[in-house]
């Protein structure tokens, strides 16, 4: 293939492990000559032991946010020569300027035992039930893709938010799965293998992926009966993104759950879950070519301890004075968690709700 500059299994196999753990400068990548490129690959190595240097001795960051707020690194390497192309992508912690969604508040609670509507007082009291609440668009063409593939992202999405939200199992505490299932492979793995991660990035965010979604630590609560209210939009739309197309949908969700303290239960509460983001469709590598998500939603609840390290939902019930350990205060002005667009004031990561 002469012409075409041509690259080491070694140097190939390198750049790749920088892009994915985050310690290579983004690149923006465009189909030119060889020498173009050999100049290029020149250039990006130097920036990369640059960035290298910088970040030796740090931990790179892996949470979602605060709790679950995240943005998205999609990178296109260009393969020298072949014409083929390979799909990238992680997840990095987001800007502090960045929307916030962890709340913490004091909860709005009855005394005595549950009433037999925990949502009466709500304005999620005439909400749908569970999936009834995930209304699809009727699906169009967007950009490149055709009315069937958005309908078929749509019937994706609504499957991730049922797994990722409203399967009880899942939801108290057992193993993902059937969200896993649903992810591009790349990332199932990376969130597979992050579950029980402790601890917590500089940037306060959970390092394990299980604030991903919303589980329930094991042991701490109960559904108070058969209804989680659900409330939301989403919408599609073609998007290009770092050299590439995606087909976008973007969610803008409330998922509220009644719940109780186990063997207490006059100890009840609610738990209001925000959940807002993209869930971007293209190929990502896979085997059939198929467009498969990528999640980037994040997801706030109000009602919770903030700065838990195992990323479980720690329920802020009245009874419970703290967590143990040190974990941040609310603080800044109250946010009304029943809000599809309130977000956190800027450099706060904790802050105070008018109530669930």
């Amino acid at each position: 293939m002469s012409g075409h500059q041509r690259y080491s299994d070694d140097d190939f196999d390198r750049a790749l492990r920088e892009l994915a753990d985050g310690t290579a400068a983004e690149p923006r990548f465009r189909e030119g000559s060889a020498a173009e490129r050999a100049k290029a690959a020149k250039q990006q190595a130097k920036r990369n032991r640059k960035q290298a240097r910088r970040q030796r001795g740090q931990r790179p960051g892996r949470g979602r946010g605060w709790t679950r707020v995240l943005t998205g690194l999609i990178v296109l390497v260009v393969l020298g020569g072949s014409g083929a192309v390979l799909w990238l992508k992680t997840r990095h912690s987001p800007a502090p300027s960045a929307p916030a969604a962890v709340r913490s508040v004091v909860p709005t609670v009855s005394s005595g035992l549950p009433p037999a509507n925990p949502f009466a007082t709500t304005p999620a009291r005439a909400w749908a039930d569970g999936a009834a609440g995930i209304v699809l668009p009727a699906a169009k063409p967007a950009g490149q893709f055709t009315a069937a593939q958005t309908a078929a992202a749509y019937q994706t999405t609504e499957k991730l938010l049922i797994a990722g939200y409203l399967d009880r199992p899942s939801l108290l505490g057992g193993t993902p799965a059937a969200f896993a299932d649903l992810l591009a492979s790349q990332q199932r793995a990376q969130f597979l293998s992050g579950l029980d991660k402790t601890g917590l990035s500089k940037a306060g965010a959970p390092l394990s992926t299980r604030s991903w979604i919303t589980q329930f630590a094991p042991g701490s609560a109960t559904l108070i009966g058969n209804a989680i209210k659900v409330r939301g939009t989403m919408s599609a739309a073609s998007a290009h993104v770092s050299g590439g197309t995606a087909l976008v949908v973007t969610v803008n969700y409330l998922f509220v759950y009644a719940i109780e303290r186990p063997g207490n239960p006059a100890d009840w509460m609610r738990i209001v879950s925000h959940v807002h983001g993209q869930i971007q469709f293209a190929p990502w590598n896979e085997v059939n070519g198929q467009l498969t998500p990528w999640d980037l939603a994040a997801a706030g609840q109000a009602g919770s301890f903030c700065g838990s390290t195992d990323g479980y939902i720690h329920p802020d019930y009245p009874s419970v004075a703290a967590l143990p350990g040190a974990h941040p205060s609310p603080s800044g002005p109250a946010i009304n968690p029943y809000s599809f667009t309130a977000t956190l004031p800027r450099g706060i990561n904790c802050g105070n709700t008018t109530g669930t």
